[in-house]
């Protein structure tokens, strides 16, 4: 189970890393075979949020960067390697936030499976721990 959380931070790291060499506008999309544009989601021809260049510049790649070191970091605390394990909630939490904070400013259909895994990873380490206020078992 171990190595499915670890694939699946890293797979998030990846993702966000893209936003940093996003597709040229008109570039036809990678083969199906090696993922398409699920694996590489940011296109220049993406209408985002926020107009291109400015602080669309500056933001894609801290948000990019931020999440994928986060997610990197608490791959890391996962395998006890270096990054202390009591970190992990607030690395996974901090790296999801910055990562849909990314896909919403570049919003695309393709945004679906990177908020799917946030999503993911989010429910996966307080799934079975959190309970709504109000409700008492």
């Amino acid at each position: 189970m171990r190595w499915i959380v670890v694939v699946s931070l890293l797979f998030a790291a990846h993702i966000n890393l893209t936003a940093l060499v996003p597709a040229a506008a008109g570039q036809a999309s990678p083969p199906w075979w090696v993922g398409g544009r699920l694996l590489w989601p940011f296109g220049l021809d993406t209408h985002t949020l926020l107009p291109a260049g400015g602080v669309l510049g500056t933001l894609t790649p801290l948000l990019g960067i931020a999440s994928a070191t986060l997610f990197l970091l608490a791959a890391g605390a996962v395998l006890h390697w270096v990054v202390p394990a009591q970190w992990l909630a607030a690395l996974v939490l901090s790296g999801a936030a910055a990562s849909v904070a990314l896909q919403v400013v570049w919003f695309s259909p393709w945004a679906v499976l990177p908020l799917l895994l946030d999503g993911l990873l989010v429910w996966g380490l307080f799934g079975s721990r959190v309970v709504p206020v109000g409700v008492h078992g």
